[in-house]
């Protein structure tokens, strides 16, 4: 199963790169009266703007601001476990399983929720297997990763 979803990734981005289109770096579409950050090729990946097309990541928002301040406010073991399951959680939905397509940030989101994993388990395997998946894919395509524009 995660075979077939990681070939329908690679082909919905392939797809994305045959586009002859002038495309902001990201691959953002700004469109008329779009926010400056828009223009500007930024993308927006706010759980706001995403709940918007998928409603279904306000539960996985929710369960990671529930098990942080649960960790922040003891900062054990089993809770830094349930935290980093809880952003592993969100990062496999985005990736593999919301409808929010490659342009309006799925990737984005999910890379974003990948390396809230490693800062807290630097050692985890399968968030560092996906990073690398999404940013080979980001590299295929000519385009910048997201969180590294400015290096």
């Amino acid at each position: 199963m995660k075979y077939i979803a990681t070939l329908a990734l690679l082909a919905v981005t392939l797809l994305g790169a045959c586009n002859t289109k002038n495309e902001a770096a990201d691959g953002a579409q700004p469109q008329a009266g779009a926010p400056a950050a828009a223009k500007e090729g930024k993308r927006d990946v706010s759980t706001a703007t995403l709940v918007a097309i998928d409603p279904e990541i306000k539960s996985f928002d929710e369960a990671v601001a529930t098990a942080k301040s649960v960790y922040d406010k003891q900062a054990n073991d089993a809770n830094k476990g349930a935290l980093i399951d809880a952003y592993m959680r969100f990062a496999d939905y985005m990736q593999y399983e919301s409808p929010v397509s490659p342009r309006q940030g799925k990737y984005h989101r999910a890379l974003i929720e990948y390396r809230h994993v490693l800062e807290l388990d630097p050692t985890n395997e399968k968030a560092v297997a996906e990073i690398k998946q999404i940013e080979d894919i980001y590299r295929s395509m000519g385009r910048e990763i997201p969180g590294e524009e400015s290096m």
